[in-house]
């Protein structure tokens, strides 16, 4: 039997991209071809581009450069948001003359509109003898088709980008450590910033009882956590139990229907916070770590942005988020210099950054997306002052979250194991992700010659975070039981 075609992948942007590379990747395990060796080495590469930012396009045209130039007998498929909104001149990249086969296209464009077609290429080119370059080439020509290829507006209908069932990453040998669960794709809002909606397209909603199936699968597979990711899931909006809903019928249709799993939620918009959402938010399977999209602490910045809340409703749903869960971790996005950002208003997203005293804030410049309302926005703020602004932010956030580490030391709390046993043996600790989102390398406590408690990628435990770590980690701790009970058997 000949060797198997050789499939890499590398991922821009969120965890909504994250995600749906890792279900590309399953397809091509599943259907036989080799998804272990690394970028430089692979006959075909994926590539999953963002367009939240200029830098992040600039990005993605660095790695598909570096792709095709660095291995002439390479194949390259491209997808993602920046695919979707600049394909022919993505197409345009691809350097033909460099091709041991002349005139034969390398590089293949998929928009984040059909990227759930990919799906399909994995099982189709096993029938097309891809290790023959030429046959790949062809092949992959019919199956990706080229810009001037116009698909119809319901080519990739609703729910056909839930294809990308991301809980099957979770398991035995599997890559990922917490299951993705993708419940929503899209977004209604006109941001005047944003050019995702144009990538991404209208919201759409997994049906509930499609998203607890999933769930309870992943449960029954031994996940400890699934992350509810999406574009924007505070526009998930769907049926439970025949009764139209929102996020937080879903969310306790979720909790219902399983017995031990948690969940961890993406980012939230202010907005989506009413008595009932904060109601749910108390169970004790929602993980206390809650990041909120807020993007600026100016009430007249909000509006120019097109915001829809108010900066009251933001500090209100940082107050009643520590109401409802002890000490929660809360993170947000901010952006820096948007045009009209005075010194003044920004002195007032730092005083708002300072009073919510998040312990984690996602700080960077505002960039200019042709296509947006805000391409022609004035007055403009030059790039170094909204450069600075992002360094005083970052300041602020690096005293923040040594402050709320420093809160935990001494103190128990959940965790998911990060490390397969490989790993933990190579490193001498496990590495764990807290409940409240912190980052801990733990090592085992030795129990009457047991070697201290097991615990499997993906797996629960609860750990005691003992003083502040660093390179890569936020503390160190020690794992006092596995599975949340006390179980002594050999370390990893």
């Amino acid at each position: 039997m000949s060797k198997a075609l050789s499939v890499a992948f590398q991922t821009l942007g969120c965890k909504l991209n994250q995600g749906e590379t890792g279900t590309i990747a399953a397809a091509f395990a599943n259907a036989g071809f080799s998804i272990d060796g690394g970028a430089q080495d692979a006959e075909l590469l994926v590539i999953n581009t963002c367009a939240v930012t200029s830098k992040a396009e600039q990005k993605g045209r660095r790695l598909i450069r570096a792709a095709l130039r660095q291995n002439p007998c390479r194949c390259v498929i491209v997808t993602g948001c920046y695919a979707e909104l600049e394909r022919a001149n993505i197409e345009a990249l691809d350097d033909s003359v460099s091709c041991t086969t002349p005139g034969k296209r390398r590089l293949f464009v998929i928009p984040s509109a059909q990227n759930s077609r990919i799906l399909d290429i994995p099982s189709r080119l096993t029938g097309e003898n891809p290790r023959d370059e030429t046959a790949l080439r062809d092949a992959l020509e019919r199956l990706c088709g080229r810009a001037d290829e116009v698909p119809s507006e319901d080519s990739c209908g609703d729910l056909e980008t839930f294809r990308f069932d991301m809980t099957g990453e979770f398991g035995d040998g599997k890559r990922r450590s917490r299951c993705f669960l993708k419940i929503q794709d899209g977004c209604d809002n006109s941001c005047a910033y944003c050019v995702v909606r144009a990538a991404r397209g209208k919201a759409r909603s997994l049906p509930a009882e499609e998203a607890l199936e999933r769930l309870a699968a992943v449960e029954n597979a031994g996940a400890a956590e699934a992350v509810l990711t999406g574009v924007n899931i505070c526009q998930w909006n769907g049926l439970v139990n025949g009764v139209r809903t929102g996020l937080s019928g879903l969310l306790q249709r979720l909790l219902d229907g399983t017995k031990e799993i948690n969940i961890r939620l993406s980012s939230l918009e202010p907005g989506v916070f009413t008595e009932d959402f904060f109601e749910t938010l108390r169970h004790p399977r929602i993980r206390p770590h809650f990041h909120l999209s807020i993007q600026s602490g100016s009430s007249e910045t909000l509006k120019r942005m097109n915001r829809r809340y108010e900066l009251e409703a933001a500090l209100d749903a940082v107050r009643r988020l520590r109401e409802v869960k002890d000490d929660p971790f809360i993170s947000c996005d901010i952006i820096t210099g948007f045009p009209g950002e005075t010194e003044e208003r920004f002195l007032e997203t730092l005083n708002f950054c300072e009073a919510a005293d998040f312990a984690q804030i996602h700080a960077f410049p505002f960039s200019r997306r042709r296509g947006t309302a805000a391409w022609d926005y004035r007055p403009r703020v030059p790039e170094r002052e909204a450069e600075k602004r992002v360094q005083i932010l970052n300041n602020l956030a690096a005293q923040n979250r040594k402050s709320y580490i420093g809160r935990w030391i001494g103190r128990e709390v959940a965790a998911v194991c990060l490390s397969d046993a490989a790993d933990a043996r190579s490193r001498g600790c496990i590495e764990l992700l807290t409940a409240n989102y912190l980052r801990v390398r733990a090592r085992t406590r030795s129990d009457a010659g047991s070697g201290g408690f097991a615990v499997g990628k993906g797996q629960a435990a609860l750990c005691k975070i003992t003083d502040f770590a660093g390179n890569g980690a936020d503390a160190h701790g020690e794992i006092i039981a596995a599975h949340a009970e006390s179980r002594p058997c050999a370390s990893p």
